[in-house]
Parts: C-alpha cells; structure tokens; sequence
C-alpha cells in the first residue's frame, strides 16, 4: 500500500511538471487540487503533495488564503539572473584554469560525457542534474567557497527558468559542445579563454530559451 502511495504521488508530480514544462500549464495559472485531482484521475492527497513539492523547487508560489500559482518571472529578471551568473561564473573559470590538476579535468570530461548521453535521450530532469554538477564543480575547483555559494544559489533559480521554458524544444541548441570549449580552456589554464568560453555559453543559454506561443487546453499530462 506504502509503495503504491509513493508511485501515485511520484506519477502525479512528474506529470504537473511535465505540463508546466511544456506550457500546458501557463505561468501564473492557479493548480486547483481538486480539478487537478479529477483531471488525473487521483484523490486530492498526491496532488497536495505534488504542489509542496513544485513549490520547494521554486516552480510554484503558494500565498495564504488564495492558492498555490506557478510562478511569473519577467523577462528582465531572468537576463539579469543569467547575466549575473555569467559574471561569477566568468570569474571562477579565470581561478580555475590556473590551477586546475589533470584529475580535476578528467572528472570534468566525464560529467561532459555522462551530459552528452542523457541530452541525446531528451531526460531534461537528468540534464540538469549533470550539467548544475559540472557548472558548480568548476566553481569549487576555483577554491573560492563564497563565489561557489552564489553560483549555486544562481544555478537553481535559472534551472527553474530553463525549465518554464524548455531549451529542449529547440534541439539545435546543444549546450554539451560549449561546456566542451569551456574545458579545452581550461585544459590550456587559459584564464582568459575559459572566461570568454563562460560569457559565450551563458549567452547561448539565454537564447536557447524558447517563449511561449499558443497552446492546447486539454493538458491532461500524457
């Protein structure tokens, strides 16, 4: 019975963001329990759970008294977020190709090859497992743990806008071989190349982001 409750919510959570993901669901659109309950085809006890979740993540904003709303970023608070984190991560790539070691690079290369493997199977979920992994590393490698706390603290507010609006339907945008070009520099302990690898990377990341257009009213999750 445990099992089967923890699949339910599993299912359910996976399908709201899914269908946030894909727009089904629009920005700023109210999740009503019960309708989505009905929707899914579940009692309203794995949704709840669903939303908290969205919500931990960043995805949802639950105000008292009038319900949870995926959340509305403004174009200009995302290219101010991404531009920020291009200058904190430009500045750790400097202090990372001075002092990088060859094992360091080698970890590096196999988290660019374990991206390059879960992109081609369109796992956005894993995706941004590996590619936050690899970004936060180069960080740490620099040696500057405050710099790595905001880089961190940036990673996860642009994966919550990568994931509203989902560089995966642009499949020409393939950002494996820029994280490519940022470890060849890294591997020549070029500051200023690995620092320009980063500008140019972050500023793909902006433009592979796709807006929203017209969608279908029956997001029923499939």
């Amino acid at each position: 019975m445990q099992s089967a409750k923890l699949s339910s919510e599993e299912s359910v959570y996976q399908r709201l963001k899914n269908a946030i993901r894909k727009r089904y669901i629009k920005q700023g659109s109210q999740l009503v329990e019960v309708t989505l309950a009905q929707q899914l085809g579940v009692s309203r006890t794995p949704v709840r759970s669903a939303i908290k979740r969205l919500g931990a993540e960043g995805l949802v904003n639950s105000i008292p008294n009038r319900g949870s709303f995926i959340i509305t970023p403004t174009l200009k608070e995302i290219e101010e977020t991404f531009l920020i984190r291009a200058h904190l991560e430009k500045m750790a790539a400097c202090l990372t190709a001075e002092k990088i070691t060859h094992d360091q690079l080698i970890i590096l290369q196999e988290l660019i090859n374990s991206e390059t493997l879960v992109f081609d199977k369109n796992n956005l979920d894993d995706y941004f497992t590996v590619n936050d992994t690899l970004h936060l590393k180069i960080a740490e490698i620099s040696g500057n743990t405050v710099l790595c706390s905001y880089i961190n603290e940036l990673l996860n507010k642009t994966r919550i806008y990568l994931i509203l609006n989902d560089p995966f339907c642009k499949r020409e945008y393939s950002p494996t071989t820029e994280h490519q070009t940022i470890i060849d520099a890294l591997k020549k302990h070029s500051p200023k190349e690995a620092g320009r690898a980063v500008e140019n990377h972050i500023k793909s990341s902006i433009e592979g982001l796709e807006t929203a257009g017209t969608l279908p009213e029956d997001y029923l999750f499939t």
